[in-house]
């Protein structure tokens, strides 16, 4: 019963997220969403490896990083150590786009989690987090990312169950330096 339930919510997150994506017009489609968050979370990854990260053929993640590409949100650079293989980079401009569009991401969050408490979400999360290392050791796959700033780390010990959102504009202002 568990498993069936994770997956179904999976499935109906999913279409969720997509019918939203679609309906804000950011010019990006899902799966190009869905590349360029793991570009970011994969930094410096090969294409390879990112396609097998994201579950789809190596020749559909192609696609969506050309595009990305053509619109200056990643990079393909040489692998110094396999000239065949091309490391994947976010650009300056790939964080900007995912600040642009983290309205968007808090309000699919809202609807998805509408009618659970802060607590029963840091509950979840924690156990989702629990069930993830439970099916892998792989500390890139098991480490916070901040999608929105490459130069602010998040702690693992970062309780907020939305960890990758970007920081409130209170937040942003007691944490960034004057001009």
């Amino acid at each position: 019963m568990f498993g069936f339930l994770l997956t179904d919510t999976s499935r109906l997150f999913r279409q969720y997220f997509e019918r939203m994506v679609t309906e804000n017009g950011f010019g990006l489609t899902p799966g190009e969403i869905r590349a360029l968050g793991h570009v970011i979370r994969y930094r410096g990854a090969r294409q390879a490896l990112l396609a097998e990260r994201m579950g789809v053929e190596p020749m559909t993640l192609s696609a969506y990083l050309d595009r990305l590409e053509t619109r200056g949100l990643i990079r393909r650079m040489m692998d110094a150590s396999d000239r065949r293989a091309k490391l994947i980079e976010p650009t300056d401009e790939a964080y900007r786009v995912m600040r642009e569009m983290e309205p968007m991401f808090t309000r699919i969050l809202d609807h998805f989690t509408q009618g659970i408490s802060e607590e029963e979400l840091i509950a979840i999360t924690k156990g989702l987090e629990r069930m993830r290392a439970n099916l892998t050791s792989d500390p890139q796959i098991i480490a916070p990312v901040n999608f929105y700033n490459p130069d602010m780390p998040l702690a693992a010990s970062d309780e907020s169950p939305c960890r990758s959102r970007a920081p409130r504009k209170s937040e942003a202002r007691s944490s960034e330096p004057s001009p």
